[in-house]
């Protein structure tokens, strides 16, 4: 009986041994080897199936950067240490949007060690989002050119590779967008340009909107900007009519603004140094008083040649003085007086006596006082006489022939035939 029940004490005391050795183990692994947690910020969460949405001609964002998130792992030290955040995989599935609440459940896993994770938590349990419809328009672009050229220079023609860029975004920020442009600057410069410019979407307010939501089947576009040489240039004034009997046109003809700046290609420009404007714009026919007339610049601009100023309208108003008519008498040198066609074996001479022969002349009272007398020609052609006289020879005597007076423009002589009195003499 002692020696069985010595056995059956051996064989507790043996299992009791065991069985501290395994809790001993139990504790030593726990004390070393403990379960930890370890929080990570900044993991972003994968939308899965966001093709659903576009089957169904929809689209999404994310509010409140809900797709942010921290996550919390409980693992044992041993396994969190051979953890990290690029091991943390966040999920949400578009298959399981809640759209009543706008809502889709995150979903939480590791890459790795994910049998052996205790727990893994995000702080954040879903992921909030808005759906809107999507909607696809197409835009002209316009092309903007900013900054101001060197001086004495301005833009010329803007020209785009492309005018017309598709669009696709959410409903509310398509109908956000106002006008679409390219844009390139100038500054400085001084000859064209080309060069490639993004594509900008503005709201009706000029601020510029945001692309990030937006598709489009082109992002920039190539531009190409002329810049013309400019320069300031008067009128030239072509009267057309005659004004009404008695009364003529002053030379003092004004014209608001006086000058206009024009732009064109450098060669062009150079050589202009007036814009001519013509008589059927300045029809005076019959008139006794100053007349005003607004001319259209744009209408009479050499090819190659624009209104710099893109604000000025071209018009410009053109004030014509209509006066009475001066009569004076001047008196002409006979020095100053040709006679030509004579006939073989004669000799013509004016028969006047003295050095001068008066002329009775009439024009405005300005073009008179600036008239030099001593520069006035005239001629006599004993051919031409002859010729309207219908005789083929003159016999020696005097006659009245008609005088050609060379008179600036705007004077006349009173008579519409003047006759001075010619000598027809034989050589010899």
């Amino acid at each position: 009986m002692k020696e069985k029940s010595s056995w059956k004490d051996t064989l507790l005391l043996k299992i009791l041994a065991v069985l501290t050795a395994v809790l001993i183990w139990i504790i030593v692994v726990n004390v070393s080897d403990p379960i930890t947690e370890c929080t990570y910020s900044g993991v972003t969460v994968e939308i899965l199936n966001e093709n659903l949405l576009g089957d169904t001609n929809e689209t999404y964002q994310v509010l409140n950067d809900s797709d942010n998130i921290s996550v919390t792992i409980a693992a044992k030290r041993s396994i969190n240490d051979l953890l990290g955040k690029e091991n943390i995989r966040a999920t949400a599935d578009m298959a399981d949007l809640n759209r009543e609440s706008g809502t889709i459940a995150i979903k939480l896993e590791t890459t790795k060690y994910n049998d052996k994770v205790e727990s893994i938590k995000g702080k954040t349990k879903t992921v909030e989002i808005e759906v809107e419809d999507l909607v696809r328009k197409q835009y002209r672009i316009n092309p903007v050119v900013n900054g101001e050229p060197s001086d004495g220079y301005v833009v010329g023609d803007v020209v785009l590779d492309q005018n017309v860029v598709t669009v696709q975004g959410p409903a509310s920020v398509m109908e956000q967008i106002d006008h679409v442009t390219a844009e390139a600057s100038v500054t400085g410069m001084s000859g064209s340009i080309s060069t490639t410019s993004s594509i900008r979407y503005y709201d009706a307010d000029d601020m510029q909107l945001s692309a990030s939501r937006l598709t489009s089947n082109i992002s920039s576009v190539s531009i190409q900007v002329e810049l013309l040489a400019t320069k300031e240039v008067s009128y030239n004034y072509t009267i057309g009519g005659y004004p009404a009997d008695g009364y003529g046109v002053s030379d003092d003809i004004t014209a608001d603004p006086k000058e206009v700046e024009v732009a064109g290609k450098s060669s062009i420009v150079s050589s202009l140094t007036a814009l001519t404007i013509p008589a059927t714009s300045l029809d005076v026919s019959g008139a006794s008083e100053t007349k005003e007339f607004k001319v259209d610049l744009n209408k009479i601009l050499p090819d190659g040649i624009r209104l710099a100023d893109e604000d000025f309208d071209g018009i410009v108003v053109v004030t014509v003085p209509i006066e009475p008519l001066q009569t004076q008498v001047i008196d002409i040198k006979k020095s100053n007086i040709t006679i030509s066609g004579t006939e073989d074996g004669k000799t013509a001479v004016l028969a006047s006596t003295g050095d001068v022969i008066a002329i009775s002349i009439q024009g405005v009272e300005g073009r008179l006082e600036d008239l030099d007398a001593t520069t006035i020609k005239g001629e006599i052609s004993v051919s031409d006489y002859m010729s309207r006289a219908g005789v083929s020879e003159l016999e020696a005597g005097v006659y009245a022939m008609p005088i050609t007076i060379e008179l600036p423009d705007g004077i006349t002589t009173t008579e519409t035939d003047v006759v001075v009195q010619v000598r027809i003499k034989e050589k010899g």
